[in-house]
């Protein structure tokens, strides 16, 4: 693959490791992240949260698997931010896949392996339409991974709001009765776990946006109002990093379409 586009703000979050170290808490509000013991994995994250995604996936992937959460969600950012063709982030879905599936394997009581597993189908699913996926099983496989990584995680925000999108995303493209038959997907379910990421991380743009769209979704016009509140917010947060600062950019740029 050739080499990734740079994030366009990465300038403006030039942290060191004691910064990222010193604001964990505050920069892992989404992912319930342990601080890691390793200091490779430890420069992995702040790579990541310095917008120099590339790099971080090759650290990460180097510091092994105490390094695997932040190769996967650089990845991640660069796939669901960046990247602009459709092929390519496709692969590095399969690329999050194939690493987060031999870490659920080798350490099932890491949240993370299972979040990311849930999080590349997910992704997968939707690359080749969701009804689709529904067809071939992925759904199950989807809201397995991710309830897993909830089990071991209650707090995992990302968990929630990517579970709560993938079950509205379901009942949006195949009806209700079938997405509850085939995948168990219903929307109180779905606002369920929105809202409770939204608890669990009120001033994230990802999950404002998550929300955001669910609820035209799950609800079409009579929640656009709301809908359009939630991405205002999203477009008035206050970017911890360079990744978050691209989800505050999406929703500016929704705002102005």
């Amino acid at each position: 693959m050739k080499a990734w586009l740079p994030c366009p703000h990465a300038a403006d979050y030039p942290l060191d490791d004691a910064q990222v170290r010193a604001q964990w808490a505050r920069l892992h509000a989404l992912d319930a992240e342990p601080l890691p013991r390793s200091d490779a994995a430890l420069h992995a994250w702040t790579l990541f949260h310095s917008g120099q995604f590339e790099a971080a996936e090759t650290a990460g992937v180097e510091a092994s698997w105490a390094g695997m959460g932040a190769a996967n969600r650089a990845t991640a950012a660069y796939a669901e931010l960046i990247e602009p063709h459709e092929t390519a982030r496709m692969d590095l879905y399969r690329r999050i896949h194939a690493r987060a599936s031999l870490h659920a394997l080798l350490r099932p009581g890491d949240a993370s392996a299972w979040y990311w597993l849930g999080y590349a189908l997910a992704r997968y699913a939707q690359g080749i339409h969701v009804a689709r996926a529904l067809a071939q099983g992925l759904g199950a496989q989807v809201r397995a991974a991710l309830e897993t990584a909830l089990a071991l995680a209650p707090h995992h925000a990302f968990a929630h709001a990517t579970l709560g999108t993938f079950q509205a995303e379901a009942i949006d493209k195949v009806g209700p009765l079938v997405a509850t038959m085939t995948y168990g997907a219903r929307a109180d379910t779905a606002m369920k776990h929105l809202r409770e990421a939204q608890r669990l991380a009120p001033d994230s743009a990802a999950v404002l946006l998550d929300l955001a769209g669910a609820l035209v979704m799950l609800e079409g016009e009579a929640r656009l109002e709301e809908a359009t509140r939630l991405q205002e917010q999203a477009a008035q947060v206050q970017a911890r990093d360079a990744a978050e600062r691209l989800w505050v950019e999406l929703a500016r740029t929704s705002l102005s379409l």
